[in-house]
């Protein structure tokens, strides 16, 4: 029996149940997380399973144990061996590496002050009930152009209707002058010329327009800061630039975007200054939709290596966020 098999018996099992203990070693406690925007990027994600790493949780409900065994026809005691390997191996990469990676879960960081801490993995959606959702990313919504267009329309009509009138009230005053400097005294004649002078009929012109409503979400995440204690993590790893080795850049799918550029120019001159602060794998990462050259600070095969560096990265740089370049 392999790693990769009970990685998957966990994974499948918070599909099912909101907590999954591995017995001596600690638990995953899942909570659900709603629907929410990325206003940074403009993602929109479905709702989906948050999971969290508990130490405390230590005791075996057997729930995990009876997956293995029928997964692999084994019987429970079988089954218990084969786990307690497992935690045994998870233990010795902790104490050797400081890293252990639980496929479609997450990662596990030993720190230094020997605290355990977990980087969900966005490799799998574990909710159910959002089977066949996917992330998806739309151009913002430019509502203000429109708005300013209907309000120079509303303008101009406006100034055309006072002209109109200007020139009714000309047409009506002038021609009463001129009647009262000859002294006309019939009044039969006056009451035609009365009449002729008002052919006119005012009209109103009617606007309806229909308000737009731009509602406002606001979301919060469930996952708590984290970016103090993976900072110190990568300061006594000394890996801060470089948090792991990559065998071939050319096939990186996620990247750490440091700013977008409209001048070629301005995006390699930031390059130069990343690689002289230290981050030697800095690049021009293409082009974006609306054009702009895009700059990052390092790439990635994994997400979760990406989310723990994209955590370290926005304690200098605020604005720092994840390019999923598939």
């Amino acid at each position: 029996m392999t790693n990769q098999t009970i990685n998957q018996s966990i994974s499948d099992l918070l599909c099912e149940h909101n907590c999954v203990v591995i017995p001596n070693f600690g638990g995953f406690v899942a909570n659900y997380s709603s629907a929410h925007i990325d206003h940074t990027t403009n993602y929109m994600f479905a709702p989906k399973k948050s999971i969290v790493f508990n130490r405390s949780l230590q005791n075996n409900d057997g729930l995990l144990v009876n997956e293995i065994a029928l997964y692999h026809g084994l019987t429970f005691k079988q089954a218990q061996k084969e786990l307690d390997v497992f935690v045994q191996e998870l233990n010795e990469s902790l104490r050797l590496y400081k890293k252990v990676y639980i496929d479609k879960v997450g990662t596990l960081l030993l720190t230094s002050e020997n605290n355990i801490l977990f980087v969900q993995s966005d490799s799998r959606n574990h909710l159910l009930d959002s089977f066949g959702f996917t992330t998806m990313q739309y151009p913002v919504i430019d509502r203000g152009s429109k708005l300013e267009k209907k309000i120079r329309q509303l303008d101009q009509t406006h100034i055309a209707g006072n002209r109109k009138s200007w020139l009714r009230v000309a047409a009506v005053v002038i021609p009463l002058l001129m009647l009262s400097a000859l002294g006309i005294s019939n009044k039969d004649r006056v009451t035609d010329a009365y009449a002729n002078l008002f052919p006119f009929k005012t009209s109103t012109i009617n606007i309806e327009t229909s308000p737009s409503s731009s509602p406002s979400y606001e979301v919060s995440s469930p996952t708590s800061s984290v970016s103090s204690t993976l900072l110190k993590f990568f300061e006594d790893q000394k890996v801060l630039s470089t948090p792991f080795a990559i065998e071939d850049e050319a096939n990186y799918r996620y990247y750490i975007i440091a700013g977008a550029f409209s001048s070629k120019k301005n995006a390699e001159r930031m390059v130069n200054t990343l690689k002289h602060n230290g981050y030697r794998n800095a690049q021009i990462v293409g082009l974006s939709q609306s054009g702009l050259y895009r700059v990052a600070y390092n790439g990635f095969f994994r997400s979760s290596d990406a989310l723990i560096a994209l955590e370290a990265s926005r304690t200098e740089n605020p604005k720092a966020w994840l390019l999923d370049n598939k």
